[in-house]
């Protein structure tokens, strides 16, 4: 079945949820113990499918679980993501200290693995997953300037660094999607930064070699203004693009394939966070309204949802965005 075909089983909306720490504030369970516990894991889904129902079972985002075990220094909340403070590759010989992990060795993605494969047979929907994309992974590991900088003045680091970057997110996809994973969103939000003449070379590379035979349903997610560089992912296998809440979605679903889902993008700060039930309810009928006739619309979140948004309003969206017409 195609990612299309799904969304249209039913004449009503459906929803996509791009969660954030909203689960384990809910729990009163920290981030990194569930993370640890296969059995926290499927606890958590079931909760946030009880409370929030939508058409995706919730999994919770992986954050930066590819900087966790490379080692990368990170400040670890519990009820947030963690945070890279320190960019440890500066060159090529810091790069060859790393090793890719083995997703059915290393501890936390083995972990990981066991938890989406329990997740995927006790819940019967389609299971989605967030992972870092690879110049992102890059960008965490080098530092933002450092990178763009090696752009120019040592072109080969960065094509070693994406290689490696693109290695570890494609033996990790294949590895989760073998356990159930069933839909996957690469998030690329550092890629706005990039001028679209490098975008083949540093982005699109990496993302057919990781869609290449993976066998689900392939997302990605970029951040901010993104109409000069969606058009170049859609040279690639994947089946929809996620949009951040400032673009127009009528403008861009009237030139969008109609083959390919657009996703979005109900603004997760001023709607979601900082609005009222009656802001929420607004926002979902009337982007409802403007996709009505669009088969290829999926209404999900400009971005992760923030940790403090109101429990309320993740209830509104979850009851108006799966409205039957």
């Amino acid at each position: 079945m195609t990612l299309i075909e799904y969304i249209n089983m039913e004449k009503r909306g459906y929803l996509i949820p791009f969660m954030g720490a909203n689960g384990p504030i809910m729990l009163e369970k920290p981030m990194e113990d569930i993370y640890r516990s296969p059995k926290e894991q499927l606890k958590l889904a079931i909760e946030m499918d009880k409370k929030f129902p939508s058409d995706f079972v919730y999994a919770l985002d992986e954050g930066n679980l590819f900087c966790d075990v490379l080692g990368v220094p990170l400040k670890k909340l519990d009820y947030d993501f963690s945070m890279v403070i320190d960019h440890p590759i500066k060159d090529i010989k810091d790069l060859e200290k790393l090793e890719i992990p083995d997703p059915y060795i290393n501890k936390r993605m083995k972990t990981n693995l066991k938890s989406l494969d329990l997740i995927s047979k006790n819940l019967d929907k389609p299971l989605f997953v967030t992972l870092q994309g690879p110049f992102t992974m890059a960008v965490q590991l080098a530092g933002a300037s450092e990178l763009l900088k090696a752009t120019i003045k040592n072109p080969n680091f960065v094509k070693k660094i994406l290689e490696f970057t693109g290695e570890v997110v494609d033996r990790y996809a294949k590895a989760i999607v073998r356990s159930g994973v069933d839909m996957i969103s690469i998030a690329e939000p550092s890629t706005v930064m990039l001028p679209p003449k490098n975008f083949h070379e540093m982005v699109i590379n990496n993302l057919n070699k990781i869609f290449k035979n993976l066998n689900c349903w392939k997302c990605v997610h970029i951040c901010g203004e993104t109409s000069k560089i969606y058009p170049y992912i859609l040279e690639t296998s994947v089946d929809a693009f996620s949009f951040d809440q400032i673009m127009d979605m009528e403008k861009v679903i009237e030139n969008f394939p109609k083959d390919k889902v657009v996703i979005g993008n109900i603004d997760p700060v001023y709607i979601l966070s900082r609005g009222s039930l009656e802001d929420v309810k607004e926002a979902v009928c009337s982007l409802s309204k403007k996709m009505k006739g669009h088969d290829n619309f999926l209404m999900g979140f400009g971005c992760s949802c923030t940790k403090d948004t109101p429990i309320e309003n993740l209830e509104t969206i979850s009851k108006w965005g799966r409205k039957y017409d």
